[in-house]
């Protein structure tokens, strides 16, 4: 299997979420609930290639690994093989990491991005539309 590397914990467990997590384009929204006030905040993913979800009952405990954790993919497969299938010329344009993360009731999020960024934490939940 593939080796993880560890990036970044949650701020609180998923288990305090708000409402459910999301990957809306190239972010991936999160709130929580802390000592009775809810708290927003994100993952902003740049140069996305690609994405791919995992609804929770589809999880192996490979995913659940990356539990409350956003973790790069080492050796990643996917990532080799959307090297091989882009046009030569743009194969070296960005760099290409496997980011995934595992959120309780919400899944596994994967992500092909050149790199990212965690936004700031502000009060309030994510609306729920």
């Amino acid at each position: 299997m593939d080796n993880k590397a560890e990036l970044y914990h949650m701020p609180e467990p998923s288990t305090s979420s708000v409402t459910d997590a999301r990957l809306c384009g190239s972010i991936l929204y999160f709130d929580y609930d802390r000592e009775g006030t809810a708290y927003r905040s994100g993952i902003r993913f740049k140069h996305v290639l690609a994405t791919r979800t995992r609804a929770e009952r589809c999880c192996k405990a490979w995913h659940i690994e990356a539990y409350d954790t956003l973790v790069e993919v080492e050796g990643s497969p996917w990532v080799e093989e959307l090297r091989a299938d882009t046009a030569e010329r743009w194969r070296s344009e960005w760099e290409m990491h496997h980011y995934m993360i595992y959120l309780d009731s919400a899944g596994c999020f994967e992500v092909i991005a050149a790199s990212w960024e965690v936004l700031r934490e502000e009060v309030g939940s994510w609306s729920k539309t």
